[in-house]
């Protein structure tokens, strides 16, 4: 098997000293926190204390969103008029916490609001012309769709000429011209003067529930934006946004109210992932939660994730929470199984990697591509789009990389291709079948013409060395302040050298390094999750090395003690 890209690593620009002493003086904070801070570009105490203690007073003006006007004033038209409104989310996390939100809004509203979610096989991603059809079935007045929408101009068009109107809440990129809807809610339109460009769907939705709230003072109780943070926290994270601005407030407050959550479907959720006694954190939500949710949509009913979310009795969250495990169980399986035929596939393509990976099989199933490409992405950093074709087309999921804008190739292909849509990191498209190789060839000319060999190199961030005496539970309470990680705001990262080995190595659970490191006489216990192929080379090698680490506090029967999470290792 080819062995994955090594990383290289790249220690963080050390801004002139005066910076990080003015930050301890003002904060009263030890130097190594205020270097920390001031690397990461804080430059006074009052963003730092803006950035650690995120407050929904900080959100901006919904009505500075381009449409937001007229997106309230034909919701309420329909309210009052009791007009039938039709949510239509999208099948992943951010477009079922968005259409559970929403849903949930509109009811408290006194809507006659009822959700639609599509199928992604059948269906296909986006407003479709069967939503159109369920929504004349249903005598739907108003649809509103979530976390989709925004290329959907023919679809619009049709369900206007069927004397449906049609508001469009999106955060991917527009393609061309807008689709004439109602009103469209998407920072990401070149007219929208709102500041921040990077929400998910589903804080989007939130966007417009505070607007038909300030439309209307008194019509939603004070409280409501912040009781349903929990599910814009796990859209939100999910979906990989980049957690800063308005949406570290929406992470930050929402994993709270995940551990608090009294909603049955989060807590029923919490107990079949094993997290119900636990503090919830974004990797808690991105590799354990999301997946569940989304395992509905992969592989059977994504409106199942929605009923969930707005269930109100335990024993039916319950039931539903414990399906959407089974399917998470099944879902694994086919992970595993496409990824190694994937992974012979690009074995047989040559020895060395193609600037893009391409690759298709009428074996897959559409609704894992997406895992399988990022898997296939994070090991050999190369945008990665996988397809799973028949005869006639196939429907494909990509990845990207930094400096690689995913969609924007897509759009550079796009004469190969039926449809596509998404961000810079992540897309999907539609293909004839007798275009796919033509199509593997034309991305991979566009990625080496945008691409240098440095690119493909993935890079971890260090923030800088750090002595293993200077681990303590103060400076892990510290780094917990500036979390939630993601895109965006990454995990604090540090390097040790001149470490020695105590003991031997080993490999414990599913393929994770375990070992005891020394430095200057002081001795911490090391994990590395999914680096148990370390151990060999470590043991036969007993000479010093490098880590690549997060201090942390493993809690096991009780029992806390510090402990070094290792993201990479040197041996030298």
């Amino acid at each position: 098997m080819r062995a994955s890209t090594p990383k290289a690593w790249v220690l963080r620009s050390p801004v002139a000293p005066e910076r990080a002493q003015a930050l301890a003086v003002q904060l009263g904070i030890s130097h190594t926190f205020a270097a920390l801070l001031a690397n990461r570009g804080f430059c006074s105490s009052v963003e730092v204390q803006d950035f650690l203690e995120p407050n929904l007073d900080k959100l901006l003006d919904a009505f500075t969103m381009r449409d937001m006007d007229r997106a309230a004033a034909r919701i309420w038209k329909a309210i009052d008029e009791r007009e039938s409104i039709l949510v239509y989310g999208d099948y992943d996390v951010d477009g079922i916490t968005a259409t559970g939100l929403l849903t949930s809004a509109l009811a408290r509203l006194g809507a006659k609001v009822s959700y639609f979610i599509p199928d992604r096989i059948r269906d296909g991603y986006g407003f479709s012309l069967r939503g159109v059809e369920v929504a004349k079935k249903r005598r739907i007045r108003l649809v509103i769709t979530a976390d989709c929408g925004i290329t959907a101009t023919n679809e619009v068009k049709i369900a206007k000429q069927h004397g449906i109107d049609v508001i469009v809440t999106d955060h991917h990129e527009p393609l061309g011209v807008l689709p004439a809807a109602d009103a469209v809610l998407n920072p990401k339109r070149r007219d929208c003067a709102y500041l921040f460009k990077e929400l998910a769907g589903v804080g989007v939705v939130l966007k417009l529930v505070q607007g038909l709230a300030q439309y209307r003072p008194g019509s939603l109780p004070d409280d409501f934006v912040y009781e349903h943070l929990d599910l814009v926290a796990l859209g939100t994270i999910a979906d990989v946004v980049p957690l800063r601005g308005e949406n570290r407030i929406f992470a930050k407050l929402g994993l709270e109210r995940i551990c608090d959550s009294t909603k049955p479907g989060i807590v029923a959720l919490k107990e079949v992932a094993g997290l119900r006694a636990k503090r919830v954190e974004s990797g808690h939500v991105a590799y354990i939660l999301a997946p569940r949710i989304n395992a509905a949509g992969r592989l059977g009913n994504a409106e199942s994730g929605v009923r969930l979310l707005l269930s109100t009795e335990p024993s039916e969250a319950m039931t539903i929470a414990e399906s959407l495990e089974e399917d998470n169980t099944m879902r694994k399986k086919i992970d595993e199984s496409t990824l190694e035929e994937a992974l012979d596939q690009l074995q047989a393509l040559g020895p060395e990697l193609p600037p893009a990976i391409v690759l298709w099989s009428d074996r897959w199933h559409p609704g894992v591509l997406g895992i399988v490409a990022s898997r296939l992405m994070e090991r050999y950093h190369r945008p990665t789009i996988l397809i799973a074709a028949d005869e006639d087309e196939g429907k494909g999921s990509g990845r990207s990389i930094p400096g690689f804008d995913v969609c924007q190739g897509l759009q550079e292909c796009s004469e190969h291709l039926i449809g596509f849509g998404g961000h810079s990191y992540a897309a999907g498209l539609t293909i004839r079948a007798d275009q796919l190789h033509s199509f593997r060839e034309h991305l991979c000319s566009v990625v080496s013409e945008r691409l240098t060999a440095d690119d493909y190199v993935p890079k971890l961030s260090i923030d800088g060395p750090l002595r293993l005496e200077d681990c303590n539970e103060d400076l892990v309470h510290f780094l917990d302040r500036l979390s939630p990680f993601g895109l965006g705001n990454t995990e604090p990262l540090f390097i040790a050298e001149n470490i020695q080995i105590a003991g031997s190595p080993a490999v414990v659970s599913r393929n994770h390094l375990k070992l005891n490191v020394r430095q200057n006489g002081r001795e911490l216990e090391c994990i590395g999750f999914g680096m148990g192929h370390l151990a060999g080379p470590i043991q036969s090698e007993p000479g010093r090395i490098c880590i690549a680490f997060v201090p942390t506090i493993n809690v096991w029967q009780n029992r806390a003690r510090l402990q070094l999470k290792l993201r990479d290792v040197q041996i030298r």
